[in-house]
């Protein structure tokens, strides 16, 4: 597990892999192939953020910089959706 994630940063990330599973879950209901790529290619670094990301400096901004944010012009609600927990760890 990476030794640099606090509590709520870790409960944060299995949120946006919660949330992002569903929105791939519906974007295929409704035949949005793309859509659904798109998700599930930002979503699919969260496992080895969690395990290892330490290992190559991977923090919660550096994830949401590299994968997430290539979402929000596109497909906005999505990024909201799954940027909002990141932004509560943060808070806290």
């Amino acid at each position: 597990m990476n030794p640099n994630l606090s509590t709520a940063e870790i409960d944060a990330l299995l949120e946006v892999l919660y949330r992002g599973l569903n929105l791939v879950r519906l974007a295929a209901l409704h035949g949005d192939a793309e859509k659904a790529e798109a998700i599930s290619d930002a979503i699919h670094n969260v496992p080895p953020l969690l395990r290892e990301g330490h290992q190559w400096g991977w923090s919660i901004e550096a994830f949401r910089a590299m994968y997430l944010e290539a979402l929000a012009e596109r497909y906005p609600i999505a990024f909201a959706a799954l940027n909002e927990p990141l932004e509560r760890s943060v808070r806290h």
